[in-house]
């Protein structure tokens, strides 16, 4: 797992890091719904986007369903998923 702070890329434009994790071929998770309207209204590719609604729930929660859907998704899988 790699984050935008590791990478250096904090700060960076939602389409900038949007870019940058179709340039590494990498699924992007993100708490920020800015990213839904970039791939659903413009049509910008992607590699998959993991969408996590924060509200009311805890990290560990979060964690939790983010690790399970990841053990079934596949690598071919390029689609939004909400979580």
């Amino acid at each position: 797992m790699h984050t935008a702070r590791d990478e250096e890329t904090l700060g960076d434009s939602d389409r900038e890091q949007l870019r940058y994790a179709v340039e590494k071929d990498w699924l992007l998770l993100t708490f920020d719904d800015d990213f839904l309207s970039l791939v659903e209204g413009r049509g910008l590719e992607h590699r998959g986007l993991l969408y996590v609604r924060q509200a009311g729930r805890q990290i560990g929660d979060i964690v939790k369903v983010v690790d399970e859907h990841l053990q079934y998704r596949s690598a071919e899988d390029q689609s939004i998923q909400y979580l």
